[in-house]
């Protein structure tokens, strides 16, 4: 029983200072405080090509109920002309998921399990870069339209039941679970229509896991 209650007191002392603050980088002025905010990298497949991509998502760790909101915020890299915004999004919820302990704690499968709450924009401005040949997705709050995927999450050690297969690899002592629970739009609006200049799309419909 002693060790329960460490383990529980470990925890909620995690959610605190696990905050992975990331105040004056690109995207961050949209997340208001209390929220905090992290930037990552990634590289992404789409088509055959491998390209990085920069991120930006701001974050709430939950203290009076075990549960986790992250918004994705910016999306930099993608090709013009491609259409790998879905790929890249798939990638950075996968990249949350898999980081949580590092965002807010964690928390022992056989204790209890947190609800992840993911947020993916449905509307968003592109800003195009002819230099570099890419294109920016950065929040618009005229049209801040969400896909909203729920998960169920926690750690599993590898003397529990574990339902992902990274225990069967050696030196490792467990992993993160997480299975979907759900996803649904917060909106069933159209994307308004903005005028558009050389190089911004105001408001572009952008594809999401709730459109398969």
């Amino acid at each position: 029983m002693k060790k329960i209650y460490f383990v529980l007191l470990l925890t909620i002392f995690l959610g605190f200072v696990a905050g992975n603050k990331a105040s004056g980088q690109p995207g961050c002025e949209n997340c208001i405080a209390p929220w905090s905010c992290t930037t990552f990298t990634l590289t992404i497949n789409c088509n055959g090509v491998d390209f990085p991509v920069e991120y930006t998502v701001c974050y709430f760790c939950w203290v009076t109920q075990s549960r986790v909101d992250a918004e994705i915020t910016r999306i930099d890299g993608i090709p013009i002309g491609s259409n790998c915004y879905y790929a890249a999004l798939q990638a950075a919820e996968n990249w949350i998921l898999e980081h949580g302990i590092e965002l807010c704690g964690t928390l022992p499968c056989e204790i209890e399990v947190k609800t992840f709450r993911i947020y993916q924009p449905l509307c968003a401005d592109e800003i195009r870069n002819p230099q570099t040949n890419t294109s920016m997705i950065l929040l618009n709050n005229d049209c801040n339209w969400k896909c909203v995927s729920e998960w169920e999450w926690c750690w599993c050690s590898c003397d529990r039941t574990c339902k992902k297969p990274c225990c069967n690899r050696p030196n490792v002592m467990g992993c993160v679970h997480y299975e979907l629970l759900g996803r649904y739009k917060e909106t069933n609006q159209a994307c308004p229509t903005f005028q558009e200049s050389e190089n911004i799309t105001r408001c572009k419909e952008i594809e999401t896991s709730c459109d398969r």
